[in-house]
């Protein structure tokens, strides 16, 4: 997978998962299709999965409060002009 940091590098990691029948039975004929192993697929959607998930520079300044009003939801909407 391609990154938007150059600075990132593949790392291996050894990891113990355990799946339905059924999805092990999808994902090695997913594999098989492509040519490729069952942890180059889950790498793939590992990566997939998490890819646009890295933090913009002005949402690590964002706080989450433990509840708030619709109202001052709103309000937090509107001054951040999100929608």
């Amino acid at each position: 997978m391609n990154s938007i940091n150059p600075k990132n590098e593949y790392v291996p990691l050894s990891i113990n998962i355990s799946l339905r029948r059924d999805t092990l039975r999808l994902l090695y004929q997913i594999a098989s299709d492509m040519g490729i192993s069952i942890n180059e697929v889950l790498s793939f959607l590992a990566e997939d999965s998490v890819i646009d998930l890295e933090l913009d520079e002005e949402l690590k300044e964002i706080e989450i409060p433990d509840k708030c009003s619709l109202d001052e939801l709103k309000d937090a909407i509107m001054k951040r002009k999100i929608i």
